[in-house]
This record gives structure tokens, sequence and C-alpha cells, in this order.
């Protein structure tokens, strides 16, 4: 089983004991102020190298403080950051995983002058403590700040810096280093004419474009070694109009791996591209025929491909069918930092798979706070004892009420520390509203999700009663010395007439099959779930169309899932209507009216309420003089919330109780 994830490989004179490579990661771990490394950094990264990698590469850290694109990004531009950079080389070597330290220069991404730091220093003079760029732009995205055109002495100078910071990498003990040239960063800016309008040696031709990287590559190999693991992350395609073609990215490649390139890793896109790129849009496997150009092209460097690769079956038969060398993964090796070893082992029915969220870990970084996970609450508390599964020092009869995945991840905590658990779901099935969820179009991982934390809840010795719907009597029959109670949420009441009319029904009973959908139906609320909800009605090839009472839908969404829902609500021809007030529910539709006041139906067979969910919290009052049990409330049954708080909730919970 994945016999090619598991065979050794060789990059420069180094054998790798798997093909399985983490890919660097921005997480905002490292000190605001110096982009030093903290033990929060030092932790997350020990446990992936824990956790079975063969590769194991460290965050993007700036090799000058123009370079500096997040707030926690990590620094490796002055020596006085050598000590940390060592202990955090000296806690990845685990089991001979190969160490990698990435050199990223955010370019036109720069925001030091938005983190407190109003000038710097560069090519020995002082300038503004703004982006930096080949050409002076503006990008479309509002959050960065225009950028100012490098002089040449600057690039020259950063040509220097990053050879320095590749030499730093080597002295803390890394056992390589890499070049990041992807996502629309300073290197990738130098590469795109869109970006790069020079008239001097660095712009104009491909080969003038490509430069400033080969002046870094060759610099860089010449304080280094020429032996020194040399690493290249860059882009098959950048999404971009006027961007580069995918062809001259493989050319690209050529003039590098000429200079000696031990390993590219090629990706998609750039922040600023307006196409699905790393969402659930894409299918796993959908960029692979980049890396087959590749190959196809003559490349005969070892590859390595990371973007909507979440589940080991497509890049095990990439391997063996000599599309990629190594399966590269970031947001995976962030959902489960022992995946390989759980592949390794001959387990992966334990894998926990990235659903491709995107909130904990590209929204998180890029609204500049730490990164997170949803399905993995450990994420940056590696380092925390109290978040460790430590046996309980007290075995404890725990009853968990209700099997969605707050209570799901609690029963399976709580059983793992040692206690005696029981989940009772009132259904037919675990899961509770996120089954319901993964029906919907972009929500497919959510089935491999659900299956993992029932497979994982299983084997960690938690007994589940399915069918049971949980009682005082029940509770006082049992006699639990600790209660969690996740029951979910349910569609809040809304004082609409009308609103108990035949014709109006709910997400729930929708997505459960009960209720009976004509041919034109509207969503009451515009947020995720009634978005989410109606691309699975319009996919049942209904005519549907959402109103919301407020001036955008889609306001409780993360940006990056916004943008693919847009995407999606096109294609499916969903329209949305906003600001619109609902006055009441007729047999004909809904009657709204504007700001401006003007009254209209909107032609409805089915009416769909969505505006609103609140807590299940029934079966709390009923317990609320019962103060001898050891009572918790997690999920939606403390108040209604994202998934990736109940989750987090059932983790908190599970480690406590």
């Amino acid at each position: 089983m994945f016999e090619n994830l598991k065979k050794p490989g060789k990059i420069g004179n180094l054998t790798v004991k798997n093909r399985m490579k983490y890919a660097a990661t921005v997480n905002n771990f490292c000190d605001y102020e110096t982009g030093e490394v903290t033990e929060k950094e030092i932790g997350y990264l020990r446990e992936r190298s824990q956790g079975g990698f063969g590769i194991v590469v460290s965050a993007g850290a700036y090799p000058h403080i123009l370079g500096k694109g997040y707030i926690g990004q990590m620094g490796v531009d002055k020596d006085e950051l050598l000590p940390g950079l060592t202990r955090l080389a000296q806690a990845m070597k685990v089991d001979d995983v190969i160490t990698i330290g990435q050199v990223m220069h955010t370019g036109r991404y720069g925001h030091l002058f938005e983190y407190g730091v109003k000038e710097a220093i560069a090519a020995g003079k002082t300038v503004p403590g703004h982006p930096v760029g080949p050409t002076a732009m503006k990008s479309p995205i509002k959050r960065y700040t225009p950028c100012r055109e490098m002089s040449i002495e600057e690039i020259e100078e950063q040509v220097e810096m990053h050879a320095q910071a590749a030499l730093r990498f080597k002295k803390a003990g890394f056992d390589g280093v890499e070049i990041c040239g992807i996502a629309g960063y300073l290197i990738p800016n130098f590469l795109s004419p869109w970006t790069n309008k020079r008239t001097d040696r660095y712009g104009g031709s491909l080969e003038n474009r490509a430069r400033f990287l080969l002046e870094i590559i060759k610099r860089s190999k010449e304080l280094v070694g020429k032996d020194f693991p040399f690493l290249l992350r860059l882009n098959g395609t950048d999404l971009i109009d006027g961007g580069n073609k995918d062809e001259e990215y493989i050319e690209i490649a050529q003039m590098c791996e000429e200079l000696g390139i031990d390993l590219f890793s090629v990706t998609v896109g750039w922040h600023e591209s307006p196409n699905a790129a790393i969402t659930a849009e894409k299918k796993p496997g959908d960029w692979l025929y980049l890396a087959e150009n590749w190959k196809k092209a003559g490349i005969k460097t070892p590859i390595c491909m990371a973007y909507r690769l979440n589940k080991p079956e497509v890049p095990e038969k990439a391997i063996a069918d000599g599309i990629i060398d190594y399966w590269e993964m970031c947001r995976p090796g962030i959902a489960d930092p022992f995946l390989p070893k759980k592949i390794l082992e001959d387990r992966p029915e334990d894998i926990v798979v990235c659903p491709a969220d995107n909130q904990g870990c590209f929204l998180y970084v890029f609204i500049d706070v730490p990164m997170g996970c949803m399905v993995n609450p450990r994420v940056g508390r590696e380092w925390d004892s109290t978040y460790d599964i430590r046996p309980a020092e007290k075995k404890k009869k725990v009853l968990v009420v209700g099997g969605g995945p707050a209570g799901m991840e609690a029963a399976r905590v709580a059983a793992l520390r040692g206690h005696d658990v029981t989940l009772y779901e009132k259904g037919d099935a675990l899961g509770g509203q996120m089954r319901l969820g993964a029906k919907t179009p972009l929500l497919y991982d959510w089935t491999d999700v659900i299956q993992s934390f029932s497979t994982r809840l299983s084997k960690a010795g938690a007994k589940v009663e399915l069918g049971t719907e949980v009682t005082t009597d029940l509770i006082n029959k049992e006699k639990p010395d600790a209660l969690i109670l996740a029951m979910g949420a349910k569609p809040a009441t809304i004082k609409v007439p009308g609103i108990e009319g035949d014709n109006v029904t709910d997400v729930y009973e929708v997505l459960e099959g009960k209720a009976t959908l004509g041919d034109k139906v509207v969503f009451l609320g515009g947020n995720e779930i009634a978005i989410q909800t109606a691309e699975y009605v319009a996919g049942l090839g209904k005519e549907v169309t959402i109103i919301e009472k407020g001036k955008k839908i889609g306001a409780d969404l993360n940006l990056f899932n916004l943008l693919a829902h847009r995407r999606h609500l096109d294609a499916l021809k969903i329209k949305s209507l906003v600001n619109i007030e609902v006055e009441k529910i007729t047999d004909e539709g809904v009657v709204g009216a504007t700001l401006g006041g003007r009254e209209a139906t909107i032609p409805a067979d089915t009416v769909v309420n969505a505006e609103g969910f609140q807590a299940d919290q029934a079966l709390s009052a009923a317990l609320a003089a019962n103060t001898a049990v050891e009572i918790y409330s997690i999920g939606d049954a403390a108040g209604f919330r994202k998934l990736y708080e109940a989750i987090h909730d059932g983790y908190k919970v599970g480690v406590k109780v």
C-alpha cells in the first residue's frame, strides 16, 4: 500500500527516507518585531518532523527587512538570528528527516510600513518602509501599498542578501536551502512581464527577467557550496492575465536547472490570481498536468507538487506514472502532521483530511494573526502542555450528547485520556450537520473528515449509541461524572407572515431530502449555509434566488471561500438580491421591500428559511437544576458558531474533563 510514497529518494547527495515533503508555511509564529524564532515555531516544526516526513521545510524567512510581508514572518536577514535558527534546525532533526531553510522575500506584498517600521536601509540609503518590486505599481488587492521601483544597486544588494540568508541556514545546521519564487513575491515579480516593465538588464526579454533569479542561484551556490542541496519553488502557471505563459516557466526552469537545482517545487497562481488555485473548486490532481509538461519538456531534476493533493491516492499514482517524484504538502501537513507516519504504518483511514476550508491557514495569516487549523486544534499549540492529550488523573464516566464534529472530537480526546466515554446520537449516523454540508458542491472533502473522526473515535475506545435521544431520565439512569452537551443548532424562527406555510422549509430539511422542492426556490438569508445549500439546490436543476436583508451576501464567509462561492454562484446562474426586507410569504412567493420602500414579489414555488440559526438548548434547560453532574456545552449547543470553533471546543473540553 502506497509503496511509491514509502520508497527512498535523492536530492543532491542526500538520501530522503520517503517521498513526502512538508512545504514551507507562513504561520505568524515568530517574533513580531525581530523575526526571531519562538518556542511556538519550534514546537510546530518539531511535530511535523516527528510525523514521518522525509523532508521538512522551515517557514519562508525574509532576507531583508523590506521583504517582510507577514507580521510573524521568520527573519534570516542578520547574524543575530542564528541562535534561534540553530535551535530550530536541531529541533527539526528527528529520525533522519532532511531539514531545509527557505528564503522568501515578499516583494510587492511587503507590509513593513504597516508594522510600524517607517524606514529602512537599502543599498546604503534610507528608504521608506514601503514594499519594493522591479517596477512601481499598485496591486489589485487593496491591502497592499503601491510598491517602489528598486534601483540597480538595490537589486544587486538583494542578490547578495538572498545568498547570505542561504549561508545562514547552512551555518544554523539545516541540511539544505530553498529559494521561494512563487505566489507573486519578489522573484516572480521580476520573472513576469505584468509586474516587470524595466528596460535595463533586469527587464524586457525572458532571459533578462530571469536574470535576478539566476544571479541569486549562482551567488548562493558560491557561498553554500555546490554540494549543499539547493531547492527552488517556481510557478508552473501564475493565472495572471499578462503574466508568463506556462511554457515560459518551463524555459525559466531549464535555465535554473543548468545552474544545479536539486529539487523543483511546482506551484500554481499568485495571491492576485482571479481564478481558483487551492480552493475546493479544483479537484485533487487537477494541476498535475503542469508537472507532466515539465517532464515532457525534458526537465531531469526531481519535481514535487502540492496544490490540491490532499489525499495520498493521487500523488501515489502520480509518482508511479512518473509525473512527480515527491508529494509536497502544506495544508495536509497542517491538518495532520502525522500523515506520513500513518501511510508508512498502513493506516490511511486515520488520516485527517484537509477540507480546503482556508480559514485558519490562509485567512488567519493574511489578517496578521497566528495560523490555526479547523480540523487540528493543536496547530500553534504544540509547545503548550495544556493542549497535550495526557492520561486523566481520575477516570470518569463521560456521557457525550450529539455525534457532530464537536461531540466526536470531545469524545475521542476524552477516551484517549482513559475516561469511560459513551457518545449518544439521536440520528442513524455520525457527523451531525457536517454530514449534511458534505452534500453541497464545494464541501465534498467533509465526507472524508467525518470518516476520519469516526474511525479515530472508535479506535480511541469510545462507545457510540446511534438512534438514541438523550433525556434527563437516561442521564439519571447512567449517572455520568461528566456530561458534554453537543446537540448542534436548529433553524431560528423568524417572525414573517406566511412562514408557517406549506411552501416553506429550511436548509436542514432540504439537505436531508425531506423537502419537496418546486422549480423556483427562494432562500431567505445570504449567509454561508444558505449559499452552500442554494448551490446544492441549483445543482438539482432548480432556479434559485437568494434574498439578503444586508448589503451583501456571504458576509460571514472568509474572503478566499467567498471568491470561490462567487465563481460557483455565477456558474450555476444563482441570483442574489440584497438590501431586501422580507414582508411576507404568499403562495406566489416572497414579498419584499427595498431600502427605498419599493415593494415587489419574488416568485417562488418553495421558500427556504436560512435567515438564522440558534442553539438547541432544550436539554440544557432541563438540566439547569442538576448540579451534581459536571456539565460542559460545546459547539452549537453553547451558541451558534462555525465548524472551526465547534471542533476546537470539542478538543479543549476533551483535554480538560
